[in-house]
């Protein structure tokens, strides 16, 4: 028999900086870059390394290759977002972005103990930066230290309410721990915070129809993510859970 597994998200765009004023770093800007096509992103990283050669300054270089490492973790190679990382804290240790892009790239390797040293450090450096702490909790609870995942959890949803993968991620923990109504508060969030994201009415079904026993509320939250993911490679269990409901 199929196990309804309720889902985690286990990552989010990466950030990175833009050059601000070099007397003071930690105040540089942050925003989110969101890069379409392969071909695109390899141009803009050709185009962030062949910038290295005209740059003299420590803090600049620091700047591009921790560009060049969110690009290359955005598109999911870890390896040479960790190495280019590495190079940005080589020439600025003090730059709490490129720790995060560091612990979260040694988390889409399954270095988890490394992962979790790097976004401590980030931590560190920022306390209040929201997916350093989000990060954090995705390495516990691939450790499978759920109630430090937990703990991190919350501090993210604490500095960033908005942040609708860390509410995910805490419903899915309060499930596991026992805590069905605070899961259910949590998927019911997510549900607000992104109304196009489908996971949380998966979530959602699993838990009313496994903890709650409500086949109305699972049948109701089971139909709609099928109707918003038609082509999941999981249609024919979740019709088949419906089916088994009475729907």
């Amino acid at each position: 028999m199929y196990i309804k597994i309720i889902t985690i998200i286990a990552c989010v765009s990466a950030v990175f900086f833009n050059p601000a004023c070099k007397k003071n770093p930690q105040e540089i800007m942050e925003k989110e870059m969101k890069l379409s096509g392969k071909a695109e992103v390899n141009v803009e990283i050709k185009k962030l390394r062949d910038s290295l050669g005209g740059v003299k300054e420590v803090f600049e270089k620091a700047q591009i290759h921790t560009k060049i490492a969110n690009i290359q973790a955005e598109k999911g190679d870890v390896v040479s977002a960790i190495n280019s990382s590495r190079e940005a804290i080589k020439y600025q240790p003090n730059q709490y972005l490129s720790y995060y892009l560091l612990g979260k790239s040694y988390i889409g390797a399954g270095r988890y103990t490394e992962a979790v040293d790097e976004l401590r450090t980030s931590i560190s450096l920022k306390a209040d930066y929201a997916l350093s702490h989000f990060e954090l909790g995705n390495a516990y609870y691939k450790m499978m230290k759920y109630r430090e995942a937990e703990g991190e959890y919350r501090t993210a949803v604490k500095l960033d309410d908005s942040l609708y993968q860390a509410h995910n991620n805490l419903g899915v923990i309060s499930s596991m721990l026992g805590n069905t109504a605070e899961a259910v508060k949590e998927f019911e969030k997510v549900k607000k915070l992104a109304p196009e994201l489908p996971t949380p009415y998966k979530n959602l079904g699993i838990i009313y129809d496994t903890k709650l026993k409500q086949a109305g509320p699972a049948i109701q939250n089971y139909r709609k993510y099928i109707q918003m993911k038609p082509d999941c490679a999981e249609r024919p269990l979740v019709l088949f859970w419906i089916k088994e409901l009475g729907g």
